[in-house]
């Protein structure tokens, strides 16, 4: 679901203008859609799908291009450490030595470490492809150009699967080659004589090198080249070679007697390929130690002594170039690559400095040696930017603002270079660099592809300071400057977001509040819409009932998959990937660190998820999952839940060998062993599980995989006549008196009777309320509260029984204690409800006291329905209301089961009654007592509740009621954390409609014509509703439902303006 909106935050920064155009294929997707609504008319998708066309064409060729440019680099490994050139032949382990093998994994680590980046590139681009392709598929259906286009484009995906398997293999056995060869005691020093190199050097000329012997070298090579001739070829590489098998050992005299004495007798040039030796070997001393679990203990003794050799090896090797440096330093490698690239890539700031130090007199020098760029595009400015590296940008940065002549096309060269290593540097969130970057250049006109500025990008991000940086630096004039892709400014990206601070700053700096975007939206409908109720707060209030477009007119997009209908004759195990609530950071699938080397290397990895009911059903997701899987569960049908096991299977997708996909590990969960610990009809509020995979082979930890997981058992048939099914339209408003006549509050600004109290019920339908809404419990009673105050403790009523229940209401009746003993039957004589002023009744202050130390007066200063406070009536049975109240009254039976955010702030256990047998005996006294006449909406605020409501039963309405990120947010259920979560979760379970905290409509009524445009019925509650003007305004946008606790003044209110 938010794989958009979090787009920007999987791509790799450098290569953000390179991404398929996802944001700008869903525009046009909708607007084919609205146009083809418009005209009532099919949707017309060619051009999207040549645009979709031309983009999967250039991530292809650009994946190829930097595909080409591994693999030339992986060509290069092979040939320096005479490795076989055939891919897949590697034969390391009797031809190298232990500092050799050391330098030759970390260039391995390196490099796959790019495989795996290049990979996630096609990752990404993979998942917004396949999203756009299912959006097509939905409204027009899989059938001619539309069905060979997605036929070519999972072929090209499947042979770069395979590629990719095929490659990560490759390294990854290349790996496992060199550590069991640094694990042999061939690999030792001081057996290194027993081998032989590449070249046939004879053993003892390698043991002068390992023992750093200079004093031996001379005879032996005098010896050598009258074997070889002085100054043929391969003499001349063999010294070359020697020279760099020098430098790997970190042998100081050896290295000095082949640079400055063997190279000048034997005609051997210090080429860039010996400082760039150098130069990668001191990058890359610390590559072993922090690479996905790879741990090395080197047996060479030679990688202190080398660390310690290199860097004054380097400088006087330059200083011995003498006016050949620059032509050495500008000289590239077979990828691209200056001794610049390479020492901005390793953060080497003093090599840095060396290089650049003859462009102290030579702008032009300057220029070519830093714009130069290599294979892959990158200048050694880009390096120092993308590795954050501050110092290194700042010098590169003085050397290029030295004095001199510049041509017309350099200096446009350094504006674009400029320009896009700032976009690169927001992206990042590299504020030091973006502040560096942009006091030199202030106020650039580059946009990405998208229209993008990189005032927008800031914003995106959400990093408050370089925004405030940009505004104050010249970037303001682009603070309404709208994106190509929907017509968004920074302010409306700000707020899509809910970057608070952000949005306060644009706001201050002047952004415009009254733009619309392509859609007819507003930033404050876009805040508002995504559950950013404080961020839509920040912004004016003003009228946007009559702008062009509208949330109503905009495309509702069908939800992910089929909106799920399930039958009544099975049980049914609905599986969610991860958690669904905010507070809980646990991700679906997360690796063993150990492990994650191992698994992360492959090709494209896939979690499947299967039952054990030998229906061969099972469900599939690429890993890493990409977006928000909380309204996407995996529904399986089961004849027996106690006995029923969940299995987890992780598989990586292809292989060298076998072509297929590949078993890597596995867990199970048993469904009835995660809920017996909890007694017989008692379960976890807390509904998230976590188990370990396991290697299939070794059964070493793999990871872990987190699920919540909901049991939907059928209702036990009922000896009931058939009966028809009530009606629930919407013609016109209904008001519905909240909790009866009202929710009880400590506003003493009217009379209030007691909530969900009988008296409460016939008052509300006297003074215009429709329905009325009521709560709680097993036998089902109507009571709103997560424990029950009025006893002095806080004890949660699913732990009550109805006796003892009722026995608490008793308690506040005014009658002496042996009164309220009386057997059962015989009646008070004194049956008038006390009054709002406590001094008419004895024991107000006795109660008072009893309730002081209870969370909820401790929370509130009162609890509902008490004496003292409010007119006080009794408690009451569902059964009581649906038999007793005239049947001209409709009933919401709002079903409200415990929540986690109540227990933790009532201090009790996570408990409460078995879900199944909760929603069962409340719909049974529904069924049995409820008559034809009587219009029931069932609702509640507990998702799964919902959908056993929807599942068990098709008389009556459902509705999901959520706060829809009303503050405070005590309730971190993230299907119910905005409007546009809410109406997802909606459609996907078939629901009627959903209840929004008005607050959300208030802010912006039109969201109340995106939530019917959906097929949904739209209400509110709240204390907001118990304004005129509120409850006005929501009617006149076309709510459907309007709860209110002073029903009387609303009902007025509605009735004088027209809309009851």
């Amino acid at each position: 679901m938010r794989f958009g909106q979090d787009l920007h935050r999987y791509q790799v920064p450098e290569w953000a203008s390179s991404y398929i155009p996802y944001v700008s294929l869903k525009s046009m997707f909708n607007t084919a859609v609205r146009e083809a609504m418009h005209k009532r008319t099919q949707p017309d998708f060619t051009e999207t799908l040549l645009s979709l066309e031309r983009g999967i064409n250039t991530i292809s060729d650009f994946h190829d291009d930097k595909y080409q440019f591994l693999l030339k680099r992986e060509d290069g490994i092979r040939r320096k450490f005479g490795l076989p050139l055939e891919r897949g032949e590697w034969l390391v382990g009797e031809r190298l030595g232990c500092c050799q093998l050391e330098e030759l994994l970390r260039a391995i680590i390196e490099l796959r470490e790019d495989f795996q980046k290049l990979q996630w590139y096609f990752r990404v681009n993979t998942e917004a492809i396949n999203r756009v392709y299912s959006k097509l598929d939905r409204c027009s259906g899989l059938s001619g150009p539309l069905h060979q286009q997605r036929s070519k484009w999972l072929e090209r995906k499947a042979d770069r699967d395979a590629v990719c398997a095929r490659d990560a293999e490759i390294l990854r056995n290349l790996t496992a080659e060199i550590r069991r060869s640094l694990a042999l005691p061939g690999s030792r020093p001081e057996t290194l004589h027993r081998q032989s190199t590449q070249h046939g050097v004879i053993p003892d000329l390698l043991c002068c090198i390992t023992e750093d012997q200079s004093s031996q070298l001379s005879a032996f090579l005098e010896k050598l080249s009258l074997d070889y001739g002085a100054h043929s070829p391969r003499f001349r590489e063999l010294v070359y070679d020697m020279a760099g098998l020098s430098l790997t050992y970190g042998a100081k005299n050896s290295v000095n007697f082949f640079l400055f004495e063997a190279f000048q007798k034997y005609g051997v040039e210090i080429d860039n390929g010996i400082l760039i030796h150098m130069i990668c070997l001191l990058g890359r001393s610390g590559t072993l130690g922090g690479y996905n679990g790879v741990n090395i203990t080197s047996p060479c003794g030679h990688k202190k002594r080398r660390d310690e050799v290199m860097a004054s090896c380097f400088f006087h090797t330059v200083q011995r170039l003498g006016h050949q440096k620059k032509d050495v330093f500008l000289a590239k490698d077979a990828i691209g690559r200056n001794c610049l690239h390479y020492s901005a890539l390793y953060r080497l700031q003093v090599i840095c400095q060396s290089i650049l130090e003859p462009a102290r007199r030579d702008r032009s020098y300057a220029l070519r040696l830093i714009l130069s760029v290599d294979s892959q595009g990158y200048t050694p400015l880009h390096y120092a930017v993308i590795d954050n590296h501050l110092a290194i940008t700042d010098m590169f940065l003085a050397a290029l603002d030295l004095e001199g002549e510049t041509s017309e096309k350099t200096t446009k060269d350094l504006v674009t270079l400029l320009d896009e290593l700032l976009f690169i540097a927001i992206r990042y969130q590299f504020r030091d660099i973006v502040y560096l970057l942009g006091k030199r250049h202030s106020g650039c006109d580059t946009q990405s592809p998208e229209g993008e500025t990189a005032l927008y990008v800031a914003a995106q991000t959400g990093n408050e300071k370089v925004v405030d940086f940009l505004l104050s630096t010249g970037w303001v004039k682009y603070i309404d400057a709208a994106e190509t892709a929907r017509g968004w400014t920074p302010l409306f990206i700000a707020c899509a977001q809910g970057h608070q601070a952000v949005t306060k700053l644009l706001l201050q700096a002047g952004a415009r509040q009254d733009i619309v975007d392509d859609i007819g939206w507003t930033s404050k409908e876009h805040a508002a819409l995504r559950g950013h109720l404080i961020v839509a707060e920040m912004l004016d209030s003003w009228s946007t009932l009559n702008l062009p477009g509208s949330p109503s007119s905009m495309h509702v997009k069908p939800v992910s998959g089929a909106q799920v209908h399930l039958p009544p004759d099975y049980s049914y195990v609905i599986i969610n990937l991860g958690a669904t609530r905010k507070g809980n950071q646990a991700k679906a699938v997360v690796f063993n660190p150990n492990s994650e080397g191992y698994i992360c290397t492959g090709g494209s990895l896939a979690l499947e998820v299967s039952v054990s009911e030998g229906n061969d059903t099972s469900r599939a997701v690429e890993l890493p999952i990409l977006n928000d899987m909380v309204n996407e569960p995996f529904t399986f049908p089961v004849s027996d839940p106690d006995k029923t096991w969940l299995a987890f299977m992780l598989y990586r997708a292809g292989s060298l060998h076998t072509g297929g996909r590949a078993l890597l590990g596995s867990g199970v969960a048993l469904l009835k062993s995660l809920s017996d610990c909890f007694g017989t009809d008692r379960e976890s509020l807390i509904r998230e599980r976590t188990i370990p995979i396991l290697s299939k082979d070794t059964l070493i930890l793999l990871g872990t995989v987190t699920f919540t997981f909901l049991i939907a058992s059928p209702m036990a048939p009922l000896n009931i006549s058939a009966r028809g099914t009530p009606t629930f339209t919407t013609s016109s408003l209904q008001l519905v008196g909240h909790r009866g006549l009202g929710q009880n509050t400590a506003n003493r600004s009217h009379l209030q009777l007691g909530e969900n109290t009988m008296e409460s019920f016939r008052s509300a339908a006297k003074q215009g309320a429709t329905y009325v809404e009521l709560t709680r419990d097993l036998v089902p009673v109507l009571y709103h509260d997560f424990s029950l105050s009025e006893s002095g403790t806080d004890i949660p009523i699913h732990d009550l029984t109805v006796e003892q229940f009722l026995y608490v209401s008793k308690l506040q009746s005014g009658c002496p204690v042996q009164d309220v003993r009386k057997p059962h039957g015989v009646e008070n004589t004194h049956t008038r409800s006390w009054s709002l002023t406590g001094e008419y009744g004895p024991g107000t202050q006795e109660i008072r006291d009893r309730l002081k130390h209870t969370v909820e007066f401790t929370n509130k200063g009162f609890k509902p329905n008490t004496r003292g406070d409010f007119i006080q009536d009794s408690f009451t049975t569902l059964e009581d209301v649906l038999t007793k109240l005239p049947e001209s009254v409709g009933l919401n039976v709002e079903i409200k089961y415990p929540r986690i955010h109540e227990a933790a702030e009532a201090g009790v256990a996570p408990l409460a009654i078995e879900i199944n047998t909760f929603v069962d005996k409340i719909l049974e006294k529904i069924l049995l007592h409820a008559r034809n006449t009587r219009n029931i909406i069932l609702s509640s605020f507990t998702p799964e509740v919902c959908i056993l409501l929807a599942f068990k039963q098709r008389v009556y309405p459902v509705m999901f009621i959520t706060n829809a990120g009303k503050p405070p947010v005590a309730d971190l259920e993230t299907r119910a954390s905005s409007l546009q979560s809410a109406v997802r979760f909606a459609k996907r379970w078939s629901l009627s409609g959903v209840v929004f905290a008005s607050e959300t409509l208030i802010s912006c009524p039109r969201l109340i014509g995106y939530v019917k445009q959906s097929g949904l019925v739209c209400g509110s509650y709240g204390l907001q509703n118990n304004i005129p003007e509120n409850a006005k305004v929501q009617a006149a946008a076309g709510i459907d439902i309007l709860m209110a606790d002073r029903v009387g003044l609303i009902s007025g209110a509605l009735r004088a303006g027209g809309y009851l």
